[in-house]
């Protein structure tokens, strides 16, 4: 019995230095994993209007069905004043039209970019102030960054913008709400050309392209380099060739609506 007790305590004694052991290394070695708060499922449920009595709503889209051939290409990240000029020249070259989602601030700095792009008959949209992810800000935030946005777009073309595009593509009910406050619409997309690998991809989408595809390309924020635009160049080119119409989202929203009217 007493060999028994002995073995018995012995075991613990090892277990409770095992335990311990692992302890000190995780302590040393590793932090530990903090997971975080659950939050509420009401967290990110938008303030409620219970005094209007309109309609409030907004469309979310990545795609269009048109009769025509119709091709919307939009850029990001703008307006720059060394990247923007090249997009519009070869816009001009082919005779294209496109969609230019633009960051407020960039708006700010550069509105004399921002009327170059409205002048050339181009149209131009809504990509927050600063491209941080809708759905890490709450809803006052949300709100500030999209006014800030309509405000600096309006002050440099005297239109307000109806179309957004979020940040990463990422948007959640806060950023529904106050898109519908706004009274936009959200445009996502269909297809994209990105500066690495341009070629690759534009390869892709030329052989992928069909009537109301919406492509997303970029012409500021430090993405774009001067590769891109030679692809660009290409897919106006070979598009054009094969019947394609470059036109605004807003247009190609129009030629939707008249089909199914």
């Amino acid at each position: 019995m007493a060999h028994q007790i002995s073995r018995r305590h012995l075991l613990s004694v090892s277990a409770l230095t095992a335990v311990t052991a692992a302890a000190v290394v995780g302590a040393a070695g590793q932090q530990p994993v903090v997971r975080a708060p659950r939050k509420s499922p009401s967290d990110r449920v938008p303030p409620r209007r219970e005094s209007a009595t309109g309609t409030s709503g907004t469309d979310v889209f990545w795609r269009m069905q048109t009769v025509d051939q119709l091709v919307a290409l939009t850029f990001d990240d703008g307006p720059d004043p060394r990247w923007t000029p090249m997009v519009l020249s070869a816009l001009a070259d082919h005779g294209a039209q496109a969609t230019f989602f633009q960051m407020g601030k960039a708006v700010r700095k550069h509105p004399e970019v921002t009327r170059a792009v409205h002048d050339a008959g181009h149209e131009v949209a809504s990509h927050t102030a600063e491209h941080k992810d809708l759905t890490d800000l709450d809803y006052d935030q949300i709100w500030d960054n999209l006014t800030l946005t309509h405000e600096a777009i309006v002050d440099a073309i005297g239109t307000p913008p109806t179309l957004l595009r979020p940040p990463y593509g990422r948007i959640d009910s806060l950023g529904l709400f106050a898109a519908a406050e706004l009274g936009y619409r959200v445009a996502m997309w269909s297809h994209h050309l990105p500066t690495w690998e341009a070629e690759a991809a534009v390869d892709h989408n030329i052989a992928t392209a069909s009537p109301g595809m919406i492509i997303l390309c970029h012409d500021g924020r430090g993405t774009p380099e001067d590769s891109l635009y030679v692809a660009v160049r290409r897919l106006l080119g070979e598009l054009t060739k094969d019947g394609y119409t470059f036109v605004t989202v807003s247009d190609m929203l129009a030629a939707q609506q008249a089909r199914a009217s």
